[in-house]
């Protein structure tokens, strides 16, 4: 018995021996490795970078510091992947540890910068979008803003192409009756306009679309955020960089031709084609009675247009005697030959114009700092006659650190800006609402020449050709001096404290002082059909200064699969405060332009003013948390007051929550090899908007006017007694504009980060819109109407980017971008009782064709809704129509009692496009 028990004893050793070197033998192939994966060429950790056991679901992410641990066997291939940098394969050896760097593909990680902060876009749970800056710095325009163009799905730019111009820009939609501009942020501090910016000094352009993105600007962000950073230089120690960046073009406005107009000969044919069909449609006798055609069935033309006073001269002239009338008084005597030939009125106002466009960048830094030095000018012509911009610019950014823990930097600029002949108001936007010169081309019949016989400016002063004005003669005379500029100091100061790891407290303040001015001249022209009798002046400046004091503290934290980044901050600013001045005048004792001033003019207005800014106080904060890179989780709350509301409402909350799962972080798609990267995001949030408000809305207010307010209350014969009225009425109950966002998509980067796939759908509801409610009859008409909240609006919609790139050659590579928006526009309700609202739109000439209604969108087209043209005598004479005839236009009966009247007008059309799209190529090659 003992013997059998020896030899299952000697046995149970034998296996436990054979356990245990089988274990040591396992334990010594399989082990744990580390290491950290960087950039190859700056050395910086990649956060979240991808390594994985080929073949297997065994793998691991990066951390903050780009650190990672796995276990491995000797010979494993490991893949190693980044989104933007090229993927690695590489096989383990003997050792535990393993760095590893990473060469970049043919897209860089993307950085997002909010102006408080500053993350990976790989990390990012809102709607976000970058624009590069050499995409920017391509586009030769005057405005920053215009290089938006197609550049950002849901983004819609509108520029009437002046060089300089204001942009109209608008981010997903239209959310409220006015005041829809984004709200612009360059290197943290607030802005209301961009046109400062040098291209070439820009580092990072980021659009926050949504409210899980830009809700941390609150009371601000309902129509979108842009933010600029500008070049910063690098912390490494290395010589200075010197930089150039220089662009030469011109653009061809009649590259395929000028657009056709009417050739003289046509011109009469039509206009007595004309007579024939109005005398048809009436039942009489045509008669052709144009002052200048003829009154023959077949036109004919007069051999001059306007001699000194008679109109349509056939026959010859006394030269002699209208050219000493010409000598005695040359302003107001013509002699126009019509030109047979027909005048390319668009050819004459037009040029082909040149740019150019040249920044020196200085940059460097060593380990303890950095530092950037740009200067630009920017000069270009617009295609139309006078029209020139120039601007010059000056940068300085840099930072230090005075010790180990704190650290100083400024961003400071300095610019001019010069407009020459810029057409329409608020910065050239107003040209659509005006006549342009464009337009007055169009107008201009083609037989007037630009000149009469002495070489003076011809127009309508020749009968029967309406009231449209020499737009050559305009542009030379009347906007080529007209000028505005504008000179900038920007920037700001900010101090960073590191009091512990991961800490960081940071404290900026801000701020520009601007100064603009304005000359425009107008010179007196008798030679239209509705003369300019007087020489005119006009003169005006301003002068502003805004300021912005921000205070934050970050902290960012790794605990093990865990990441934290806790943002909370306090801002405080002003939109700007100054003073204003214009005055105006006519009749300079001189033309000589040196000598006009308003001084010297006859009946000179003058006003001037102040205007204080409306102060913002606000908190905020912000919460990041992620697992493993695989899930990510934000919270924003934002808490704003501003003097532009009454003190019942003048504080308001905007909280937002989101989230993001990044399913290639996943083991079960580690295997999935043509997928480099795909992150499912979706949030929800609030934003406000306060643009849309005077901020003496809140007041009732009095005040006095000679002709509505003064009266002799005594009833003394001369002289009157000043007194006051109402001039407003104040709603101090008035609150933020406030809209609701939901946001859903992913962002999709595949086979070798080749294919980038971009979809978000949203959805925005905005809800206490402002706007006048027009007052009772009784209440008199003096007073304005507050403006109070009572409506709201939807806007919904989908927005696609498709991204394609690649290397054709070493040398050449491209990116294709298209670019996708689809977009609803719905205004859901107003106050009770008003069905639509038409007094916030303008009135053409006693029609107003725009009304914004339940159910429709934003300024939508009303009026008779033409379904087709009078073909037959039979329709014409089966119609009720006023005006029908044959060839005229035909309109739809809405209310179906056989007649068109007024009540059967309907919404015709939207000026808000259901679909907007883009498309990009860029082309690189390397020389």
């Amino acid at each position: 018995m003992m013997k059998g028990y020896c030899h299952n004893f000697a046995k149970f050793c034998g296996l436990m021996l054979t356990l245990l070197l089988t274990t040591q033998f396992a334990m010594a192939q399989s082990r744990a490795i580390s290491g950290t994966i960087t950039d190859a060429n700056n050395g910086e950790a990649l956060i979240g970078a991808t390594i994985l056991v080929k073949g297997t679901s065994n793998g691991a992410v990066t951390d903050f510091d780009g650190n990672y641990s796995l276990e491995v066997n000797t010979g494993d291939v490991l893949v190693v992947s980044f989104t933007g940098y090229s993927t690695q394969e590489l096989t383990v050896g003997d050792g535990t540890t393993l760095n590893i760097t990473l060469e970049q593909g043919v897209l860089i990680d993307e950085i997002i910068v909010t102006g408080y902060a500053i993350e990976s876009k790989r990390q990012t749970t809102g709607a976000v979008s970058i624009v590069k800056a050499k995409e920017i710095a391509a586009i030769p325009s005057g405005n920053v803003e215009q290089q938006l163009q197609g550049r950002v799905a849901g983004v819609t730019v509108i520029t009437n192409g002046q060089p300089g111009t204001t942009s109209i820009i608008r981010v997903r939609g239209f959310g409220a009756f006015g005041g829809n501009q984004p709200l612009y942020v360059v290197d943290g501090v607030p802005v209301e306009s961009t046109d400062f910016l040098n291209p070439d000094d820009i580092e990072t352009t980021t659009v926050l679309k949504d409210a899980a993105s830009a809700s941390i600007y609150g009371a601000r962000a309902a129509n979108g955020v842009i933010v600029y950073t500008t070049k910063q230089g690098e912390r490494s120690k290395r010589k200075m960089e010197v930089s150039y960046n220089g662009m030469v073009g011109f653009t061809d406005p009649n590259v395929k031709g000028s657009p056709e107009m009417m050739n003289p000969q046509d011109m009469a044919k039509w206009t007595h084609i004309a007579y024939e069909n109005n005398a048809k449609a009436n039942g009489t006798e045509v008669k052709y009675t144009h002052p200048q055609y003829g009154s023959s069935a077949t036109p004919s033309f007069p051999d001059y247009l306007h001699a000194n006073g008679e109109n349509a001269v056939r026959g010859s002239v006394d030269l002699a005697a209208i050219r000493t009338a010409y000598e005695a008084n040359p302003e107001n005597v013509f002699l126009i030959k019509p030109n047979l030939a027909g005048t390319d009125w668009y050819d004459a106002i037009t040029r082909v114009a040149r740019v150019h466009r040249h920044s020196l960048g200085f940059s460097g830094g060593n380990e303890n700092g950095r530092y950037y030095i740009g200067l630009g000018v920017q000069e270009q012509s617009g295609i139309l006659l006078e029209n020139e911009f120039s601007r010059y610019t000056f940068r300085a950014n840099s930072e230090w650190d005075l010790v180990k823990w704190l650290s100083v930097g400024q961003n400071l600029q300095f610019s001019s800006r010069s407009v020459i002949g810029q057409q329409g108001g608020n910065g050239g936007i107003g040209v659509s609402d005006d006549e342009s010169q464009v337009l007055s081309a169009y107008r201009m019949p083609t037989i007037i020449p630009i000149f009469d016989e002495f070489g003076s400016y011809a127009s309508t002063r020749a009968a029967g050709f309406n009231n449209p004005r020499n737009p050559v003669r305009t542009l030379v005379r009347n906007n080529g001096e007209d000028k505005g500029y504008n000179m900038l100091g920007f920037g700001n100061i900010y101090v960073n404290v590191t009091p512990v790891k991961g800490l960081t407290l940071r404290s900026s303040l801000g701020g520009g002082f601007s100064n603009s001015g304005f000359v425009n001249y107008g010179f007196r022209y008798l030679g239209d059909s509705e003369p300019e009798a007087s020489n005119t002046f006009s003169e005006g400046g301003s002068y502003g200064l805004t300021w912005v004091f921000t205070n934050t503290a970050t902290y960012k934290g790794q605990f093990g699969s865990h990441g934290v980044t806790a943002l909370g901050g306090i801002e405080s600013l002003n939109t700007g405060k100054g003073r204003f001045f214009s005055g105006s005048g006519i009749n300079p004792f001189s033309t000589d332009l040196d000598f006009q001033n308003l001084s010297t003019v006859q009946s000179p207005q003058v006003s001037s003013g102040s205007f204080n800014g409306v102060n913002f106080y606000s908190y905020f904060g912000k919460l990041d948390y992620n697992f493993k890179e695989k899930y990510y989780i934000t919270g924003v709350l934002r808490r704003d007051g501003a003097s532009r509301f009454g003190a019942n409402s003048r504080f308001g909350v905007f909280p937002a929550v989101s989230g993001a799962w990044r399913m290639t972080a996943e083991p079960f798609m580690q295997n999935v090899q043509w997928l480099n990267d795909l992150k499912i995001r979706g949030g929800w949030g609030e934003m406000g908007n306060s643009n849309n408000v005077d901020p003496n809305n809140q007041y009732s207010l009095y005040n006095s006017n000679r002709g509505s307010t003064f009266y002799p209350i005594g009833g003394q014969n001369s002289g009157v007694n000043e007194g006051f009225a109402a001039s407003r009425i104040g709603n101090p109950d008035a609150k933020w504009e406030t809209s609701e966002t939901i946001n859903i998509g992913f962002d999709a980067s595949m086979f070798n980060n080749k294919l980038e796939i971009i979809l978000d759908w949203w959805k925005k509801d905005t809800r206490d819109l402002l706007f006048q409610i027009p007052l009772p009859g009784v209440s008199g008409n003096y007073a304005a109407a507050p403006s109070v909240n009572v409506a709201s609006m939807l806007n919904r919609g989908i927005d696609f980017q498709i991204i394609t790139r690649g290397q054709l050659t070493s040398e050449v590579s491209y990116e294709f971008t298209l670019n996708n928006s689809f977009l609803h526009n719905e205004i859901t309700s107003l106050v009770e009782g008003i069905d639509f609202i038409a007094s916030i739109n303008p009135g053409y000439r006693g029609i107003n064709p725009i009304r914004n209604a339940v159910g429709y969108g934003l300024s939508a087209f009303y009026g008779y809704k033409m379904i087709g043209y009078f073909n037959t005598q039979a329709e014409v004479d089966a119609a009720t129509q006023d005006g029908k005839g044959l060839g005229r236009f035909k309109y739809e009966d809405i209310t179906g009692d056989g007649k068109i009247t007024p009540d059967d007008r309907t919404f015709i059309g939207s000026p808000i496009p259901k679909y907007t799209g883009e498309r990009l190529l860029i082309w690189v090659i390397k020389i």
